[in-house]
């Protein structure tokens, strides 16, 4: 049965937007340019500041491997005061064990992201979707183009192309029913050039599953644009946000202005 996280009726256009700050020992990996957090990379801060603006779900992408995160679980709990739904990747994607994830979700995670392990550990990935539901994993494709309208499955964070067809993979995690998809396009991270919105569309087509657009989002554009023309429940934004470029305040309002999503801001 696939998840209440990723199915509920959007009530107003902040659940629309994912922000996700990339962390290593416990820290962003990069200083915070939001205003009134200059320099600041206090994930708990940041955290707060993204509630604050209305948003409804943070993406946690923790460098760290499994092996270094003891600060994560009192760091979850931290979070999880600020209102917000959890997603956390851990270690590039990886789940050494449906334990692994159950600690997460314990310390106040609501799903466990995996990437890597989709295709090095598919047994620990089905078992754990089995034990927590498909409500508890979020799947995350990491694609490169490799001619039109066909992209290879990249893991260990894009460094290794698998062979695999992205839209192959979307249509194994529909049978599995994990609860979402995040269609991240490799090409497109840190260019500012868009969405791949080809990319997206594949993926929700195929797998019918709430699909989150990530990789290339620069302008308040890409957002409308991915969330009407690209098939996406979802769209994931990290620089745009981190960098001061825009809040989430007024991602949301620019949503709300251009788009028909949700009742408008609250």
């Amino acid at each position: 049965m696939t998840s209440d996280l990723f199915r509920d009726q959007h009530t107003h256009v902040g659940d629309l937007v994912i922000p996700c700050i990339d962390v290593a020992d416990g820290r962003a990996t990069t200083p915070s340019r939001i205003a009134g957090l200059e320099g600041s990379d206090d994930v708990a801060a940041i955290s707060a500041v993204y509630a604050a603006g209305s948003a409804q779900k943070l993406f946690l992408d923790v460098f760290d491997g499994w092996d270094a995160i003891g600060y994560l679980p009192d760091l979850l709990r931290r979070l999880k005061d600020t209102g917000v739904d959890l997603l956390v990747s851990v270690g590039h994607g990886t789940l050494p064990s449906v334990d692994h994830a159950q600690r997460l979700l314990r310390a106040g995670a609501d799903a466990v992201s995996v990437s890597t392990s989709l295709v090095e550990e598919p047994g620990t990935v089905e078992a754990a979707l089995q034990e927590l539901g498909g409500q508890r994993i979020m799947a995350v494709i990491n694609s490169r183009a490799t001619g039109p309208s066909q992209w290879n499955v990249h893991i260990h964070d894009g460094a290794q192309d698998t062979g695999m067809s992205a839209v192959a993979l979307a249509a194994e995690l529909a049978e599995l029913q994990v609860g979402s998809i995040l269609a991240n396009s490799i090409d497109r991270e840190g260019t500012g050039r868009g969405f791949d919105l080809a990319l997206t569309r594949a993926v929700a087509s195929v797998s019918g599953l709430p699909v989150i657009a990530s990789g290339g989002c620069g302008t308040l554009s890409h957002l409308q644009e991915a969330l009407s023309a690209g098939d996406t429940a979802y769209v994931l934004v990290n620089n745009m946000l981190h960098n001061g470029q825009h809040s989430i305040s007024e991602v949301r309002d620019y949503l709300y202005t251009y788009s028909s999503f949700g009742t408008g801001p609250s």
